[in-house]
């Protein structure tokens, strides 16, 4: 199981949840207009909270697995997004998870998963990613908060750098532009490896 010292269920029970957008991040809508995630298939979506995006996935054709350790977020989820599997543990455990996709997925989505998990623990989702993302698959980041100014966190400080860091065959295939995040002065970009071994 995670060490993460962030009780996540009591924070959405409690409401005090600042990442939460109340909708589908942008930059996976521009990334689902541009095809840029390729012909829908499985897709993976770890930390999925309320479940917008995994919602969004699973609209644009995706059959989509959303994990969270939150019991309250996958509640809203239920009642919102029926059409996404959403398991209720710990993204990191990729044994259930794999189990629970049914085998490797074309997509693992990320959006304040990342970023949310202390800095020790971010290994582990390169072996996440090793596990459940098939050959040619891709790991779809939103990377943010690329300029927070210190190591406190969640979030924490990320960089494409940090992902690439764990991620053991996988390469970096697209880097999009600086955009704004909910939090003046702090922005986000996508970007997508593709896994090559």
């Amino acid at each position: 199981m995670t060490t993460d010292p962030v009780d996540w269920d009591a924070a959405y029970a409690r409401e005090v949840t600042p990442w939460d957008l109340g909708g589908v991040t942008p930059l996976l809508v521009d990334a689902l207009a541009d095809s840029r995630l390729g012909a829908p298939g499985r897709a993976l979506v770890p930390g999925a909270g309320r479940a917008y995006d995994a919602g969004a996935l699973a609209d644009a054709g995706w059959s989509v697995t959303a994990v969270d350790l939150s019991v309250t977020a996958a509640a809203y989820a239920g009642a919102r997004f029926p059409e996404v599997d959403y398991m209720v543990g710990d993204a990191l455990d990729s044994d259930p998870v794999l189990a629970r996709t049914r085998g490797p997925v074309d997509l693992l989505w990320d959006h304040t998963f990342f970023c949310a998990l202390p800095p020790a623990l971010r290994p582990r989702v390169g072996d996440l990613a090793r596990a459940v993302v098939k050959p040619g698959g891709l790991l779809a980041s939103g990377v943010f908060p690329l300029d927070r100014p210190d190591d406190d966190g969640p979030p924490y400080r990320y960089v494409p750098e940090d992902m690439t860091a764990v991620l053991d065959g996988f390469e970096l295939v697209h880097l999009g532009p600086l955009t704004d995040s909910m939090v003046p002065g702090w922005h986000r970009r996508l970007a997508i490896w593709r896994r090559t071994a």
